[in-house]
């Protein structure tokens, strides 16, 4: 009790009376599930009851919090994604969303005639307006360059015609002529040159280190690695994470200490990776999952580009704690509509260091086949 009311005096002092009061009010309801809830009702039975209830779940999840800043997040996304994209003030993700859209009409088999017709107007007049002479931006080129094959192969409505009329001025008005990264047949990418017994031996190789030796990790090793990371598949090309990477000691402390899981060993981590998603990227709150979709598929191609580099990573969980939440947000200076999705522990592995053999599930538990 005498720790508790320390703590209580320091949160007062240092943070004032409104933290005090929703610190204390977080802390009251936590107790208050755990020696008086639980204690008088079967746990299981009780969650499962509220479960079948949306009200009860809204409510359970408000008392909580755990949702809140996830919530949030997406809440601020949509109102990012309104003011630069659909007020055009920064129109990129809707160029790639649509033009990763045109893509997939250009690769169709028995491709229809007309398609596009309702969104081509739009990604023209965003074209214009995000194009910027002063730098080389790859990704509006290959916008350019689909939008120009497109035009090259559809029919005309009036739509589609006032579309080309418009994207026709912008080109004679650019220094920048379309090239070829459009759709191409698969057979260009010739034969893989990685063997299924290389890519066996790398998935195992790659294992959660958490001894590392104390040097610098080179930044054009990662950079390299991050290469590999980014051409991970992501939901219609949008891409929307951060990778913020410290190897600043006093940085990395201050950031693992608020990750529980690396509380054994944050001293020993020469580099240090926070995965961050960005909600701006979605239009709607029907894709509030994909940040966390892509992010991670990106984190695993970057693992086992950094095994080829010589370097090993662990994945660091990022569970959803508020008072962690909101210290992370401060102290990274998150957007609203930013989330950590995790953290990465990076360096060259100490030989000495003891890995955990971590056996895997058998296959037949984690696979099915035409099961409804």
């Amino acid at each position: 009790m005498a720790s508790v009311i320390a703590r209580a005096k320091r949160v007062y002092r240092e943070e004032g009376g409104r933290s005090f009061l929703r610190k204390g009010w977080g802390f009251a309801l936590r107790k208050f599930f755990t020696h008086v809830v639980w204690n008088v009702l079967p746990k299981n039975e009780t969650l499962r009851f509220i479960s079948r209830s949306r009200i009860l779940t809204m409510l359970y999840f408000f008392l909580t919090g755990t949702f809140y800043r996830e919530q949030r997040a997406v809440l601020c996304g949509l109102a990012e994604y309104h003011e630069l994209e659909e007020q055009r003030e920064a129109p990129r993700h809707r160029i790639i969303r649509n033009v990763h859209r045109i893509e997939k009409g250009l690769s169709m088999r028995d491709r229809r005639p007309v398609f596009a017709e309702s969104y081509i107007g739009e990604v023209v007049g965003d074209l214009v307006m995000a194009w910027d002479p002063e730098t080389d931006d790859e990704q509006l080129r290959w916008a350019v360059d689909v939008v120009s094959e497109y035009f090259e192969v559809v029919d005309r409505t009036n739509p589609i015609s006032e579309a080309e009329s418009e994207f026709t001025g912008f080109l004679s008005e650019i220094e920048y002529s379309p090239g070829n990264r459009v759709p191409f047949p698969r057979r260009d990418l010739g034969e893989t040159p990685v063997s299924p017994e290389a890519m066996a031996e790398l998935a195992v190789r790659r294992t959660s280190t958490r001894w590392f030796e104390q040097r610098d990790v080179p930044r054009e090793k990662v950079d390299e690695a991050l290469e590999v990371a980014i051409q991970s598949p992501s939901a219609c090309n949008r891409q929307s994470y951060e990778y913020r990477l410290y190897d600043d000691p006093e940085l990395i402390d201050e950031i693992a200490s608020l990750a529980i899981g690396a509380s054994g060993y944050k001293d020993n981590i020469p580099c240090l990776a926070v995965i961050v998603g960005k909600q701006r990227a979605y239009f709607n709150d029907r894709d509030k999952h994909v940040i966390y979709i892509d992010a991670s598929l990106s984190a695993m191609a970057f693992q086992f580009a950094l095994e080829t580099q010589g370097l090993a990573s662990c994945c660091i969980n990022w569970p959803a704690i508020p008072r962690n939440e909101k210290r992370m947000e401060e102290l990274l200076d998150l957007d609203c509509d930013e989330s950590v999705v995790m953290l990465m522990a990076v360096g060259y592995p100490d030989p000495d260091g003891m890995i955990p053999q971590s056996e895997k599930k058998r296959i037949e538990l984690i696979r099915s086949y035409n099961n409804i």
